[in-house]
């Protein structure tokens, strides 16, 4: 069974494009497949090809509410999440629900730190509760770890490119996942063009001691699907990336 899956990475490092197609894959499979944007710049919807003016609202402020629990103050979510679900997700293509965290569309008016919590608990809720598997696409900085956005997650994907900031920021991201008490951490290796390359990052994630579940070849069809604005999945499902991705998804649900 799959359960609740966080992808994050450096920005540019394709984390979207490999959420998005995750998340459709596994609708496929499984029917149904609840896919977060959890980045307040959203691209999610984007690369699923979901079907929508592209502004999505932001999450209203009314969905957590605050109960002391033996002395402690602790936000909960204050409905039931299948219906935060039914009311503030847009249905995409194979049986995949989008929740967008929302997008800032004002300048100087705060953080979006209670909607973080807002989509730790959804996700926290949505396997028990919704009976869904979640594909959540995190933001490319390091808040979400700071937020505890990824709190309740299952597994991190930690997609990075084969270069050395690229491998640097996967080792922040590491280090704090490890901190949060994660237990499942894996990384991506993305657009690998060489042999030479992929032992670069195998070699690199040998040393944070993190199995590197998928690798992921750099693919001219990311970049022609993206100036059509389709989905790579939609315009070539037999692109190597899509491959790639889809051999992952047989271990994650192994």
């Amino acid at each position: 069974m799959m359960q609740r899956i966080a992808v994050s990475g450096k920005g540019g490092s394709g984390k979207t494009t490999i959420s998005g197609t995750l998340a459709r894959l596994a609708g496929r499979r499984l029917g149904h497949v609840l896919a977060v944007d959890g980045d307040p710049n959203p691209n999610l919807g984007r690369a699923m090809g979901v079907q929508h003016d592209g502004v999505w609202p932001l999450l209203p402020t009314n969905l957590m509410k605050v109960e002391e629990i033996d002395g402690k103050r602790v936000s909960k979510l204050a409905l039931p999440v299948q219906q935060i679900l039914t009311e503030h997700t847009v249905a995409g293509p194979d049986g995949v629900q989008l929740l967008a965290l929302g997008e800032v569309d004002e300048p100087s008016k705060g953080c979006l730190c209670s909607r973080h919590g807002m989509v730790r608990e959804i996700v926290g809720a949505a396997v028990e509760e919704a009976d869904q598997a979640v594909i959540l696409d995190m933001e490319a900085s390091l808040e979400h770890m700071r937020r505890g956005t990824v709190r309740h997650v299952d597994k991190l994907l930690v997609v990075t490119e084969p270069y050395y900031r690229a491998l640097e920021s996967a080792g922040r991201l590491v280090k704090l996942a490890r901190e949060m008490g994660l237990k499942e951490i894996y990384g991506v290796a993305n657009k690998v063009r060489t042999p030479a390359e992929e032992e670069v990052v195998l070699n690199y994630f040998k040393t944070l001691d993190i199995p590197v579940i998928a690798v992921v070849p750099f693919d001219d069809t990311v970049t022609a699907a993206d100036l059509e604005g389709k989905p790579v999945l939609d315009y070539n499902p037999q692109a190597p990336s899509i491959r790639a991705v889809s051999g992952m998804l047989d271990r994650l649900m192994a």
